[in-house]
């Protein structure tokens, strides 16, 4: 982990970020790819963002990428943060966070709680609580027993220790240093903690996207703020087919495929369509498909683009 290696605190921030909703064998290429192109807080304040997004592509979560551009033209500005409260001041900076970089990179006695910790507590504990109620008092046990000589290395021990050894699934207690303190351990009960949730019911939504052809030229829109992947680019998208021919005005649509994707708790059934068009419609942005490489889009979108290709290659 190349972020373990470093004390400078663009790096750590980076990695932190990266490393949310994301395991480290997926994010660490990315880690490589992003540093190499941004090195400094500098580097990436002077960036364009449609350029930043396209470097994060494949992350999920875009708005982590964008909090990274506002936090680090607000750092060249204020200067890096030197206490948690000025790391909190920063965009996209939470408790977690917060408490991350002032441990690793300024030495403070500060506790970091991820899931790996509360399953630790949890176990440790033998705390049934679920939930917000289950965080906070993960929260109260971490600052409770922080390491206040070297809380850097202890906050990573501790998440080390319940994302290798006290797993959500198979954990492996034989090899656990600090299973003789573990009260789910001694009881027998490591397989109940933490306790599981009442699962949600997935919401299910059925979309239509069609990819506009004119003269070799596929059209693409930006999607709006509020939206999921705004500021990023897709082929025009609606609920209806209806609505598509409306922003369209083409012909009748030739089916390519379906793609089924989740974002959070929805799921998505994507209908994917070419079209035809005799003139290229307003509100889009026509490009040739060697284009649409270099502009940051959607996984489910780029997917399209598959099923398009051997269409548009004998075209």
């Amino acid at each position: 982990m190349p972020w373990r290696e470093t004390r400078d605190p663009y790096g750590i921030w980076v990695s932190e970020v990266m490393l949310q909703q994301t395991q480290v064998a997926t994010m660490t290429p990315y880690y490589d790819r992003w540093m190499g192109r941004f090195p400094t807080f500098q580097a990436l304040a002077a960036a364009d963002e449609q350029e930043v997004l396209a470097h994060w592509q494949g992350l999920g979560y875009y708005r982590r990428a964008r909090n990274l551009l506002l936090g680090a033209r607000k750092i060249c500005v204020t200067g890096v943060p030197k206490t948690r409260e000025e790391w909190l001041a920063v965009p996209g900076v939470g408790r977690y966070t917060a408490g991350a970089l002032s441990s690793i990179t300024l030495g403070l006695a500060e506790p970091v709680v991820d899931g790996n910790v509360e399953r630790v507590y949890a176990r440790m504990a033998k705390d049934p609580a679920v939930g917000r109620e289950l965080h906070e008092n993960a929260w109260k046990w971490a600052a409770k027993h922080m390491d206040p000589q070297r809380p850097g290395d202890w906050n990573q021990s501790l998440m080390e220790l319940g994302a290798t050894i006290c797993k959500p699934l198979n954990p492996n207690c034989p090899l656990c240093p600090v299973k003789q303190w573990c009260c789910a351990f001694q009881t027998g009960r490591v397989s109940e903690l933490p306790t599981k949730p009442i699962k949600q019911k997935a919401i299910q939504i059925r979309q239509h996207v069609w990819v506009p052809e004119h003269n070799g030229l596929l059209g693409v829109r930006q999607i709006p703020g509020g939206q999921w992947w705004e500021g990023m680019w897709e082929f025009p998208r609606a609920l209806e087919e209806e609505e598509l021919r409306e922003a369209v005005g083409a012909g009748w649509p030739l089916a390519l495929g379906t793609i089924r994707f989740s974002v959070t708790r929805h799921r998505i059934t994507m209908l994917a369509s070419l079209i035809r068009c005799e003139e290229p419609a307003e509100g889009l942005k026509w490009l040739p498909i060697e284009e649409l490489t270099s502009l940051p889009m959607p996984a489910p979108q780029r997917r399209v683009i598959k099923l398009a290709l051997p269409i548009l290659g004998t075209s």
